[in-house]
């Protein structure tokens, strides 16, 4: 297995890396997402809360397990109403298959297939499941500087139903800041397709910031980091932009 710090997968939209937790140490993420999105007749805003949180916990043969709830709810600007919240919750695994050595940098491949429940009325009007899953393939330490990594995903949607198909790619980058290497620019770019829809992008660019202030005295465990970040989506085809915010931290602890 390869020693690496603890490396936070938020605040990414679409892309993961290859690699799994440490055996024994278990990993929280919490984050939220506020989104401006187009309807036919108003104005709708989209957040979660509360919010996401995915719990991992590393296993002795370079893999982990994971536990992922998700709530988000509607907002309609025009008439004030809140829609009724939809979340869901998912069980993933994640394994690390191959990681190559070498002097400019190291490769490492990985997957991870899950689980999606529905939890909500809203999903559970078809009582059935998704089903995603992905590889992954990352480039650690390039020229002992920056991380670049790349994923390809798959997910059945409503497994047993209409069975949409979802086709996502995403690719994201951390390069520290040169004076301050605890501080790291992040950027994302994804693509998704549902099987009769147009490709929808996503553009994501803030920062990673490792142990601010030490606070990892306080909270204790292996490392902390928070991360803020403006993100953009739009569709082929369309002029219209959406766009939102996402915000949160990962804890390592044993």
């Amino acid at each position: 297995m390869v020693e690496r710090p603890v490396f936070a997968i938020r605040p990414y939209q679409i892309a993961d890396d290859a690699d799994a937790e440490a055996p024994g140490l278990w990993e929280l993420e919490y984050g939220f997402v506020l989104e401006r999105l187009r309807s036919e007749d108003s104005k709708v805003t989209r957040f979660e809360f509360p919010g996401e949180v995915d719990l991992d916990y590393g296993l002795p043969w370079n893999a982990e397990i994971g536990f992922d709830y998700r709530a988000q709810a509607l907002l309609v600007e025009r008439e004030s109403d809140l829609i009724e919240p939809v979340s869901e919750f998912a069980i993933f695994y994640k394994q690390e298959f191959k990681t190559w050595k070498f002097d400019i940098l190291d490769i490492q491949i990985g997957g991870e297939i899950g689980i999606d429940f529905p939890t909500t009325r809203e999903r559970r009007e078809t009582d059935r499941f998704n089903l995603p899953a992905f590889i992954a393939v990352s480039l650690w330490d390039v020229y002992d500087t920056f991380s670049l990594h790349f994923l390809v995903e798959g997910e059945v949607v409503e497994l047993g139903g209409k069975d949409d198909f979802r086709l996502a790619f995403g690719t994201f980058i951390d390069y520290p800041f040169p004076l301050y290497k605890d501080l790291r620019f992040v950027a994302e770019y994804g693509i998704e397709k549902f099987e009769e829809e147009p490709r929808q992008h996503v553009i994501l660019a803030g920062i990673d910031w490792t142990n601010p202030f030490n606070v990892i005295k306080v909270m204790g465990g292996e490392g902390i980091e928070y991360d803020i970040a403006p993100f953009f989506w739009f569709t082929e085809n369309e002029s219209v932009v959406e766009w939102g915010i996402t915000a949160g931290f990962e804890w390592a602890f044993p």
